[in-house]
């Protein structure tokens, strides 16, 4: 990731010594507030002067905002500047590099410095309040922040036996203490690799591999090299960090921790961050919003399920997350593990041109063998409840032999449309214009879209033509767990969706009760597709593996071969090397080239499948081959925005055909989807470049274009995921 050639208006930082910028009264200040530039303060009255890197109170308009100092100045002359309220001294300052990264992600993802500071800094450090004193007969009391500043640095061992995480894990006493994993010599191998790389590196291991084990080797070396460096472990959704935890505190019970995701509390994700920021804790473990703390003494950064694209934030800044740790690793020196079952394209690109390292990991670690993967035709084998008789009786035996099943249904809620069958009419979300899908919660049955969260009430009758048969098409999570629950009472059943899994300790609870047997038959959605070690599940259902064979966009095919892989990797990863765990994959479609690619035994067949894709993207000039960007913008009329789209077309084409550019090719403006939200008309045009540095200038003019046009409102994205 190289990065591109457009500067800041406001230069963020420099490494001139604060001293010589006495004369330089001026502060400029980025705030996360919508529609402000780098706000320009004087220096507080009465206070130790501001410094570049430090955070202040600065009044904006009525508020009081924290901000951060990432320039100095002399006053712009004529203009009559605020002072700033105080220097916020108990808050960590932002060293140069710290400074340098958050230019690179402004300019890179082109958004304000104000916004990064915002994504990068927990909202309760944001507060004024936190840093008031008030004054008591034995003097100042401490600050709310001093107060959480004062609070011991957890261990793993006490993270685990916390009172809400021994609620979550019943079996936290029964994880602490363990004695050193031995490795598998392919495993022991990767680790002294490893040690040695000084460029990132692709840890490529089959599921149920042990590449977790791998990771905690090679920072278990890397913490005993220097007494104070940092570690930091990036998985991409909450819902693993649990498990991740408990690993954790068996290798290093007694090691100083920090937790980042937006599961904690607000509080308890401030002091968590603290204490990664000032260095108090040496592993850190977070989701994609960690890269962005500062970390003083960073020696590692390893990304795990590098491939998911829940590493890319899909609002506000729309950064990568495994993007930017590559960017760290170069910038400063860092070493860089990569670890996937399934590696995105992009790495495997980054591979084949030497930049990165490539270590396999190609047998489970526990000597079992990969399980059996079985197309099940649902054009010969009719379902019943949405699943054909060969998967009703797998399950059943299954459960007989007292091992556990997976049910994967990539789709939350009762059903994906509520449709009339006499005229054909479906219920739609009014503002969105897409499908709502039926839910039923509590006995009561409601319509959500999934897009906007908007309810709908459900009609008695057909709103068209007034025929009473409404009837649910199509089979999500909950009627599936209904119709298993019905014809399986005796079996213990557990649905893990966003629906039933409302909190992350909620999450954790319902994971440990799995891994402790407590339940047979689990009906889960993408949140058990990866990452997770269940013992005793024995059978994998994929339901409908079709899904993605209708979706229109480039990464399609990619993601689908992944989760076809990842979710067959929780079958059998503990089961005798005689009887492998069994995935049977339902699809209409069983010819197809990539499920053909899943069922075959030969790794060689499936190692070419990806080989086509990656070719099919080289020959398109798609990622990662070429670079994209999308200009989204909406209105609330659909002919001004399509018109103001052709507009924006014609002018970028224009400055590109007056600099003689012709690297970079500009798509006419098409529909999102949904194509409309919120009562608003949504459209995109896309722009595609061999060149960063030639795209971001195309992006300038744009920007140029958008900053006359306020009308429309828009957002730039640099590398989007997809083409809605």
């Amino acid at each position: 990731m190289e990065p591109p050639t457009r500067p800041l208006t406001h230069p963020p930082g420099d490494d001139r010594n604060p001293a010589e910028d006495d004369c330089h009264d001026c502060l400029l200040v980025a705030v996360d507030s919508p529609g402000l530039g780098l706000l320009s303060y004087r220096q507080p009255d009465e206070e130790e002067a501001a410094s570049i890197g430090d955070w202040v109170i600065v009044p904006v308009s009525s508020r009081k905002l924290v901000g951060l100092v990432v320039g100095l100045g002399p006053p712009p002359a004529g203009v009559a500047l605020k002072h700033a309220i105080a220097r916020c001294a108990d808050l960590p300052s932002c060293r140069p590099r710290d400074l340098d990264y958050i230019k690179f992600v402004s300019t890179y993802y082109r958004r304000h410095p104000g916004q990064v500071v915002g994504t990068m800094i927990p909202a309760w450090l944001r507060q004024p309040a936190i840093f008031e004193q008030r004054a008591t007969k034995k003097g100042l009391a401490p600050s709310r922040l001093q107060r959480l500043l004062a609070k011991s640095v957890p261990t793993f061992r006490e993270l685990v036996m916390a009172p809400q995480a021994a609620q979550a894990n019943q079996a936290a006493k029964e994880v602490l203490p363990q004695g050193p994993v031995q490795l598998t010599s392919q495993q022991q191998a990767a680790v002294n690799l490893l040690i040695h790389q000084d460029r990132p590196t692709l840890l490529y291991g089959i599921t149920g591999s042990g590449k977790t084990q791998v990771y905690l080797s090679v920072m278990s070396q890397i913490l005993n090299e220097t007494a104070d460096s940092q570690i930091l472990l990036l998985v991409p959704e909450i819902g693993l960090t649990q498990a991740l935890i408990q690993r954790l505190a068996s290798a290093f019970p007694e090691q100083t921790a920090a937790v980042l995701h937006s599961g904690l509390a607000d509080q308890a994700r401030a002091h968590h961050w603290l204490n990664a920021a000032t260095g108090r804790a040496r592993l850190v473990v977070g989701t994609r919003t960690a890269i962005l703390c500062p970390l003083p003494r960073l020696a590692l950064v390893v990304v795990d399920e590098e491939h998911d694209h829940s590493y890319k934030q899909q609002e506000g800044l729309r950064y990568s997350a495994r993007d930017l740790a590559v960017w760290l690793a170069d910038q400063r020196g860092l070493r860089l593990i990569l670890g996937s079952a399934t590696p995105s394209l992009e790495s495997r690109a980054q591979v084949e041109r030497g930049r990165y390292g490539l270590i396999q990991l190609t047998e489970r670690a526990t000597g079992a063998s990969p399980a059996t993967v079985q197309l099940v035709d649902l054009i010969r084998e009719k379902p019943i409840d949405g699943l054909a008789p060969a998967v009703w009786t797998a399950i059943e035996q299954t459960l007989s032999a007292g091992q556990q099943v997976l049910v994967y249904a990539n789709r939350r809620g009762w059903a994906p449309v509520l449709a009339c069958t006499a005229c054909g009419w479906q219920q739609t979300c009014q503002a969105c214009h897409v499908a709502s899908v039926l839910h039923k919660t509590d006995g009561r049955w409601r319509s959500v879209c999934h897009h906007c969260a908007g309810i709908s009430p459900i009609p008695r009758a057909c709103p068209d033509c007034g025929a009473p048969e409404l009837e649910p098409i199509g089979r999500g999570s909950q009627r599936l767990e209904a119709a298993l629950a019905e014809r399986l009472p005796e079996a213990r059943l557990l649905r893990l969706d966003r629906d039933a899994m409302t909190t992350a300790a909620t999450l954790a609870k319902a994971l440990d009760q799995v891994a402790q047997g407590e339940v047979d038959l689990i009906i889960g959605t993408q949140m058990v597709a990866k990452g997770h070690d269940f013992p005793m599940l024995a059978l994998v259902v994929v339901v409908d593996a079709d899904q993605q064979l209708y979706n229109p966009d480039f990464r399609a095919p990619e993601w689908l071969l992944a989760n076809l892989v990842q979710v067959s990797g929780r079958a059998g990863r503990h089961a005798d090397k005689k009887q492998p765990g069994l995935v049977l994959v339902q699809t209409r479609y069983p010819t197809h080239p990539l499920l053909q690619a899943i069922a075959t035994p030969d790794p060689s067949a499936r190692e070419a499948a990806w080989h086509g894709l990656l070719e099919d993207r080289r020959a398109a000039g798609l990622p990662p081959f070429g670079h994209l960007a999308a200009i989204r913008f909406s209105h609330r009329d659909a002919t001004v925005a399509q018109s103001k789209g052709v507009e924006l077309v014609a002018y970028i084409r224009s400055a590109l055909l007056a600099s003689g550019s012709s690297d970079v090719s500009v798509f006419p403006p098409t529909p999102r989807y949904p194509d409309h939200q919120a009562g608003r008309s949504r459209w995109q045009v896309f722009l595609e470049a061999s060149r960063r540095a030639d795209l971001h200038a195309a992006l300038d003019t744009a920007e140029d274009w958008l900053a006359h046009h306020r009308g429309l409102e828009s957002q730039v994205e640099v590398d989007p995921l997809n083409f809605s």
